[in-house]
């Protein structure tokens, strides 16, 4: 029988989403970061405002890693110096966490995705 902790993410007393550690495994050292899940609701929302503006790509990331990163604790400055390399591994990982893949998934997923935009952008010119 499906369980209901089976089905949602689980929170701590005070109600928030509950953050684990893990390693970024797109980056050569895979240094870890403590990362809490994104709700199905929130990442929609994150889609949804990327896609209605400019489509940057760049902007869902610091998106999804201001609602997902929770240590090493960035101000909004840091996370616009944010490098890319470090952008995009915070990132797939947090998605990774969030929809239940692993990293690599996650990782194929997206460049699979910008390679599809990328034709349609041609085919549009």
């Amino acid at each position: 029988m499906l369980r209901i902790e089976d089905m949602v993410f689980q929170r701590g007393e005070t109600g928030e989403l509950i953050a684990r550690e893990v390693e970024l495994e797109g980056l050569p050292d895979k240094p870890k970061v403590k990362i809490k899940p994104i709700t199905r609701g929130k990442l929609q929302e994150i889609y949804a405002t990327s896609e209605s503006s400019d489509g940057n790509k760049a902007k869902s990331d610091i998106e999804i890693i201001k609602s997902g990163l929770v240590e090493p604790v960035l101000t909004d400055e840091q996370l616009a110096d944010l490098k890319p390399q470090y952008a995009n591994a915070i990132s797939i990982a947090i998605l990774a966490v969030s929809v239940g893949m692993s990293q690599e998934e996650v990782s194929n997923k997206a460049q699979d995705e910008v390679i599809k935009q990328q034709e349609i952008d041609l085919k549009k010119n």
